[in-house]
């Protein structure tokens, strides 16, 4: 499992802190993305996550849906 995977999982746990959507924002900032993009894209932080599970056993995992 990545960092970001470990993180998000983390955070879905912990979402009633008010740091953790703060945290989420500056970890997808940092990779190069943003929660609106992340949502717009797979529909939810779970779909993104299980994308990201599936990412490293099949290279075209993430593909969008269009």
């Amino acid at each position: 499992m990545s960092p970001l995977e470990r993180r998000l999982t983390k955070l879905e746990q912990f979402r009633q802190s008010n740091n953790a959507g703060w945290e989420l924002d500056r970890l997808l900032e940092k990779a190069g993305t943003s929660r609106a993009a992340v949502m717009a894209e797979y529909g939810s932080l779970q779909a993104f996550r299980n994308c990201l599970g599936a990412q490293g056993k099949a290279s075209n995992a993430c593909v969008s849906s269009e």
